[in-house]
């Protein structure tokens, strides 16, 4: 071998072996970079400094501080890619959302079961706006084998519950080689939908054994039948498929460790795939699915290795469902939409993974989540807990596969920061540890100390909304606009009432009525125990078709220890006084400057 090839092949061992090593580590060489408000890019990476948050150049220079309006963008790199689409999501308001799998909702708060990071989250009913699953889809079965119920599931052999390996919860499914199997008839047969399915590969190669996923379905001439074979007499994964269900299969490559199977089914077409990889297609079934069973069967006449099995975790099926192209809204009550397009209103008692239920007219009405598409909750101004530190808001990919629409985000203070993990304290949600190779952006908002209000959209004016975008809800809302807060003490820093609003008039915006408006008709007046703060519109300089956040500064001496009182007025044209501007407010904070900062100009 030529001796600079020699040396160039070894330079790229080393290369690698160290790659291999740092992947290992649990961590993956990505870059992350830093946009300033004046617009300079510095890459380098997201750091505590000492007891400071800050910014560290990949030249080596000294951390800089996280200014106001800056950003950090990261690239997310995902190796967990076995847990899939998260299939309901926590609405907060303001395009904060987390997604994961529920656990329970009750009438003081709603629990995913694993939130970021796979760990747990409580969000408090009063800062959530609701529930929903993914759209388009309605989830009708779906066990994480914590325990075997013999109302869902009849067996053959002996399968049983071990701690591991699993992937989620406490246990998953043990499925022994040589003829063990758990089906599940449905309550209702599925024209359309899709299976998602945890199993785990030892990577064992065992001739004469295999273990699989099977799916049922009523042809309309007689059974037809789709066999997922994940194991062991091949070193491929590969699909079966029988009465007239005709695949084209593309043999994957056998993997030691979690996966996630796919199976998604319509009379048009199958497709099956494994951690997003396709494993087959072709034509769909012509009757609706019946049953799903998970087993192993021996294909020759020797018995299997000894200890010879196979695992599966977080089985979920949903059937596809189209979102109601329309609904009504009452802020006062609960409210579950139906897959159906129906809506019910009145207050939601308890929810689970199985099932809703909801009190309507004094009645006790259960559901299932096949037949609800998502709960929204009455609209109740209960500030949050305070928190303090680096105002941020950080957005994260909710799964491996997600597009634009699977990053979740939340506001908060960013309290922590490692190589792990970004943590942030929220109002309603408590502290969140953001896995770090999950995070997309952090939004750096301010510094100091921040008390939500309110964090609930509301329609101010006199005009039913009916062109979009629409309001929220699109009914104005009738009475005065006041809101109540208590203070232990008031801090000795400048003070701001922080509102999110959209379709205000803006006085220099250059519209119809900004002239009005600088003339002192169509103003929304924002007043503090009684004295008048400020007016919203001398801060919009756009149209505002999109929220934006103003923020009024305090006069000193307006906020008191104990009970506040802060009022939204409206006036109305110099001609009709009954013609407000129709706007919304989506939240509403207050804010107190770091300790030591100068006060902005008001």
């Amino acid at each position: 071998m030529n001796r600079h090839l020699a040396g160039a092949c070894r330079a790229r061992q080393i290369l690698w072996s160290c790659f291999a090593a740092f992947a290992a580590s649990g961590l993956t060489a990505r870059g992350e970079t830093l946009t300033r408000p004046d617009g300079e890019r510095i890459a380098g990476r997201l750091v505590i400094d000492g007891s400071r948050i800050g910014f560290r150049p990949e030249n080596g220079a000294k951390a800089v501080g996280l200014e106001p309006g800056s950003v950090v963008t990261f690239q997310p790199s995902f190796r967990d890619v076995a847990p899939g689409r998260p299939p309901f999501r926590l609405e907060l308001g303001t395009d904060q959302q987390i997604s994961g799998r529920l656990g329970a909702i009750d009438r003081d708060a709603a629990r995913l079961v694993d939130g970021p990071g796979g760990l747990s989250v409580t969000v408090a009913r009063t800062g959530l706006r609701g529930v929903v699953q993914h759209p388009g889809e309605a989830q009708v079965f779906e066990d994480g084998f914590e325990t075997l119920e013999e109302s869902a599931w009849s067996s053959v052999g002996e399968p049983v519950l071990d701690h591991e390996p699993r992937l989620l919860g406490e246990r998953s499914l043990r499925i022994a080689a040589g003829g063990t199997a758990l089906t599940h008839r449905l309550a209702e047969p599925l024209v359309a939908g899709k299976l998602e399915l945890a199993f785990h590969d030892d990577g064992t190669t065992a001739p004469g054994q295999q273990w699989f996923a099977d799916l049922f379905f009523r042809g309309a001439t007689g059974p037809e039948s789709l066999r997922a074979i994940l194991g062991w007499s091949e070193e491929s994964l590969a699909v079966e498929s029988s009465g007239g269900l005709a695949l084209a299969v593309q043999r994957l490559a056998r993997k030691p460790g979690w996966h996630r199977l796919s199976v998604r089914f319509s009379p048009e077409r199958t497709e099956v795939a494994v951690d997003g990889d396709e494993l087959a297609h072709g034509k769909g079934p012509s009757g609706p699915l019946g049953e799903i069973r998970l087993a192993s069967y021996a294909t020759g006449k020797s018995g299997p290795p000894a200890g010879l099995a196979g695992h599966f975790d977080d089985l979920r099926l949903a059937r596809f469902a189209e979102p109601a192209a329309s609904v009504e809204i009452d802020p006062s009550q609960d409210e579950a939409r139906l897959t159906s397009g129906d809506q019910l209103f009145g207050a939601l008692q308890s929810a689970d993974s199985r099932r809703v239920v909801m009190s309507v007219l004094g009645r006790d009405v259960p559901l299932s989540w096949g037949e609800v598409s998502s709960l929204y909750f009455r609209r109740a101004a209960v500030p949050g807990r305070p928190v303090e530190g680096v105002l941020v808001r950080v957005a994260w990919r909710a799964f491996a596969e997600g597009g634009a629409g699977d990053v979740d985000q939340v506001e908060g203070a960013l309290v922590g920061v490692t190589d792990a993990a970004l943590t942030v304290a929220t109002p309603y949600a408590g502290t969140l540890a953001v896995p770090r190779d999950r995070v997309v952006r952090l939004s750096v908002q301010g510094h100091g100390r921040r008390l939500v209000i309110d964090s609930a959209a509301h329609h101010l004016g006199n005009q039913l909304s009916r062109t979009p975008p629409l309001l929220d809800p699109p009914q104005p809302e009738s009475g005065p606009f006041v809101r109540s807060f208590t203070l232990e003490q008031v801090p000795e820093r400048p003070a701001y009432i922080a509102l999110d609003v959209v379709q205000v008039i803006g006085e220099a915006s250059g519209g119809g009525f900004a002239q009005e408006v600088r003339d002192g008709a169509l103003r929304t007046n924002v007043k503090l125990n009684g004295q008048l703060v400020d007016y919203l519109n001398r801060h919009i300089t756009s149209s505002n078709e999109t929220p934006e956040r103003v923020r009024l500064q305090v006069p000193g001496g307006l906020l008191r220890a104990g009970k506040n009182e802060l009022r939204i007025e409206q006036t109305g044209r110099a001609n009709e006084p009954e013609e407000l501007d129709d706007m919304g407010v989506l939240g509403i904070a207050l804010e107190f400057d770091a300790a030591g900062k100068p006060a902005e100009k008001p």
